[in-house]
């Protein structure tokens, strides 16, 4: 039985109605080398696509695939909560059903492992195309790893990535430690709560910048991303790191460096090509911005502005950036 042996890593992926992801996602796990080394947990969240009987017949290839189906759907947090329950490995990644692994991951990351971080950061690419399958860069040039005996610094160089559940990977007995996990349902960062409680022990924490996976991109923006982006996000890094023992400073100044470059893409993606504009509310924004006076001018403008002019600001802006590339 899976539960019977040691494994260095659990890889766990949560999964709902996304059967012919999920088997493009397991079908790259299961190409890597030593993959038998580790634990693999599909944990189902009462899919109603076949997802079921697909995952009966793998478990009966391989001894360390272990199958969880809840008896009905409990949502994405309750089944994140489900993954890390079930885990036995020391260390455990949750991989995104629409997240795929790259060649010699696997092998990268049980070599990384072997270093006993407190928590591991994976570097990730975007998913270009799925077939022929393409990948853009990595979020960080491939230069090896980076350890950090300070993990104020860790966090500051992991930023709002600290949100990207398929490149973190926790140590299991640490996420035990974690009380009232339950808490954090619906905040749409259950695993980044659960990452920075965890972040409280002394120890070397590890960003590997080896480019471990390509990630699915959504398709659509089924939620308010005022309100995720601005309070939710806002209300993770000030108080879930203020839970973890990180300084208010070092927190703000986390804030205020990923909402000005990274949550500032994502209003200007959300404004230029979605159509359900109408269902998010700003009011949620200036709460969150309204000690950083120029973060408040900014969002002001994005939030404002026409989106023809929008969409032609955006395309100068790209191509003025492109331009400083080629001439650098």
């Amino acid at each position: 039985m899976a539960e019977q042996k040691n494994y260095a890593l659990t890889i766990a992926i949560p999964t709902y109605n996304r059967l012919e992801k999920l088997k493009i996602c397991l079908k790259r796990l299961m190409e890597q080398k030593k993959i038998e080394q580790i634990e693999i947990i599909v944990s189902d969240n009462a899919s109603t696509d076949g997802t079921g009987e697909y995952m009966t017949e793998l478990v009966k290839k391989a001894e360390n695939i272990r199958y969880y189906r809840n008896t009905e759907n409990v949502g994405p947090d309750k089944n994140f909560l489900n993954c890390f329950d079930k885990a036995v490995g020391e260390y455990v990644l949750l991989l995104g059903d629409d997240d795929f692994l790259l060649p010699m991951a696997v092998e990268h990351l049980l070599d990384t492992l072997e270093k006993k971080p407190v928590f591991l950061h994976l570097n990730t690419s975007g998913l270009v195309s799925e077939s022929p399958f393409v990948y853009n860069e990595p979020r960080w040039k491939e230069t090896g790893l980076k350890i950090y005996s300070s993990r104020e610094q860790f966090l500051e160089e992991t930023g709002i990535f600290i949100t990207f559940m398929s490149s973190l990977v926790f140590r299991t007995e640490l996420v035990r430690k974690v009380e009232h996990k339950e808490q954090y349902i619906g905040t749409y960062f259950i695993q980044s709560y659960i990452a920075l409680a965890t972040m409280r022990e002394q120890g070397i924490y590890i960003i590997d910048t080896y480019n471990y996976l390509a990630a699915s991109g959504n398709e659509t923006v089924g939620y308010d991303l005022y309100e995720v982006w601005f309070y939710n996000y806002h209300k993770l890094i000030l108080q879930g790191g203020k839970n973890g023992g990180f300084s208010e400073k070092i927190l703000s100044d986390i804030y205020y460096k990923t909402t000005k470059n990274t949550v500032r893409q994502f209003v200007i993606q959300f404004r230029c090509t979605c159509k359900n504009q109408a269902n998010s509310r700003k009011a949620y924004i200036w709460p969150c911005v309204e000690t950083y006076h120029d973060l408040k001018r900014t969002f002001w403008v994005l939030v404002n502005c026409p989106v023809g002019i929008l969409r032609l600001l955006h395309i100068v802006w790209v191509r003025l950036r492109k331009i400083k590339n080629v001439l650098h």
